[in-house]
């Protein structure tokens, strides 16, 4: 039975520290698949009225760079630590965050699918003691010390991943701006994430397939594969349904390695 371990800031030191022996002193676990959740603010761009499948990567690259710079921030990251051998179970988390939990600004999107804030418990309640939200710069320092980063041995897994890579590379630079052009984003991915040949877009790798189309939930249903714990748009359990949809497409529509081919391309934003 897979657990969803949910991190705070009273146990985050202490997941890291489970992540860093997880990588290290056992050194079976060398993939990674992340999923964020998040609130998004509105933005104005001269791209808006241009839809998007007309719009050229870096346009959209644009757009998601104002979002994200610009948006409340993260609610939760889901992160699954896999092993490539058989016989070791996922280990999962699921880190809660201070934006978005408490508050939604007057200028956020209307989206019906988001779930509907609630107030921040008082902080002497003793039913919420532990439940204090991660604070960014706490997170981004022990991402730096965890070894997930700059680390060629690690397959990064996402599903339609720009977003996710974005937020994920704002916090490996302590939150400062995403870069200011594509090329540099690629360049920041490739800094951080060992190299463009460790990441895979599980949204793209469908697309390939030609014969697997829409959302996380439609592909891993076309491949048969059911979420085994949590529930969807909870990040800790996407990251575990991307995980084994990625283990199942690769084993039943790229074997021999031919997904090496597709490394390094996210969805949306690569030029081909």
């Amino acid at each position: 039975m897979v657990v969803i371990q949910s991190v705070w800031a009273s146990n985050l030191e202490a997941e890291f520290g489970r992540i860093c022996d997880a990588l290290y002193s056992h050194g079976r676990y060398s993939r990674v698949t992340v999923d964020t959740e998040f609130y998004l603010a509105r933005h104005s761009r001269s791209s808006d009225n241009i839809h998007p499948c007309c719009q050229s990567p870096e346009q959209r690259y644009q757009d998601i760079r104002a979002r994200v710079d610009g948006g409340l921030g993260l609610r939760q990251l889901g992160l699954t630590l896999s092993s490539e051998l058989t016989g070791y179970p996922d280990l999962v988390w699921e880190f809660n965050f201070g934006c978005g939990l408490h508050r939604v600004p007057k200028d956020l999107e209307s989206n019906n699918t988001l779930p509907k804030p609630q107030p921040w418990p008082r902080r002497q309640d003793p039913r919420y003691m532990n439940l204090e939200p991660i604070q960014s710069y706490d997170f981004s320092k022990l991402l730096h010390c965890s070894g997930l980063l700059c680390n060629p041995d690690i397959t990064w897994v996402f599903f339609h991943s720009a977003y996710d890579i974005a937020y994920l590379l704002k916090l490996a630079t302590f939150y400062r701006p995403l870069p200011p052009s594509l090329s540099d984003f690629y360049t920041g991915i490739t800094t951080f994430f060992g190299g463009s040949h460790c990441i895979f877009d599980l949204k793209y790798l469908a697309c390939c397939t030609h014969h697997l189309s829409g959302g996380l939930a439609d592909v891993s249903k076309s491949l048969g594969v059911e979420r085994i714990a949590g529930e969807a748009h909870q990040a800790g359990s996407d990251s575990l349904l991307t995980s084994h949809t990625y283990e199942c497409m690769i084993y039943v529509c790229f074997p021999f390695d031919r997904a090496a081919s597709h490394a390094g391309i996210l969805y949306g934003i690569h030029y081909i």
